[in-house]
């Protein structure tokens, strides 16, 4: 399988950009003879494009796509949308809803995107975030086993495989597309 990479955000020292570089190590880590990862916004000739952010998201994908979200605080604070971008907004929340699949880091943001977008709880797939790689032990804060990176690698490959097997689009429901348009 030849997985498109949007790496773009992996410039970014923070947030976004540490889990794009993190994710993309860990997707190569992980690889095996599953498939390899090019890097590119352009997914030409690959099987499945991802994108590990909601900027991303492509209206027309060639190919199967899946995207992360991490938060939805422009849908739920929609006082802000039209400073935040209104139009180009719109069109990105379009976009991400074209994916076959989508990633999140927890349930709360799963039912968020559920609610608000409309998405099949089916194509939504939480996968958390894991520590920084160079933290110390694999024991949270309040002693429970926390994700590495190659846990997310590896849970990363098994939403590509599911995206290439089940490449219908988009993953939102006829109820959810009413939803989202009022």
């Amino acid at each position: 399988m030849r997985v498109a990479f949007d790496s773009r955000p992996s410039t970014d020292p923070r947030g976004v950009g540490r889990y794009a570089r993190c994710l993309l190590r860990a997707l190569r880590d992980t690889a095996g003879a599953r498939g390899e990862i090019v890097e590119t916004h352009r997914p030409r000739r690959a099987d499945v494009f991802h994108a590990p952010w909601m900027q991303g998201a492509m209206l027309h994908s060639p190919c199967p796509m899946v995207v992360t979200i991490h938060d939805l605080d422009a849908l739920n604070r929609p006082s802000e949308r039209l400073r935040g971008g209104g139009i180009h907004l719109r069109l990105r929340h379009l976009a991400v809803r074209r994916a076959t699949h989508v990633i999140v880091p927890t349930e709360t943001i799963a039912h968020e995107a559920i609610a608000e977008l409309g998405f099949e709880r089916e194509h939504v797939v939480v996968i958390p975030e894991a520590p920084e790689p160079t933290a110390d032990g694999r024991l949270s804060p309040d002693g429970l086993p926390t994700w590495t990176w190659q846990d997310v690698g590896r849970e990363t490959w098994r939403v590509y495989e599911n995206a290439l097997a089940r490449p219908e689009r988009p993953c939102v429901s006829r109820l959810g597309s009413l939803r989202a348009l009022r």
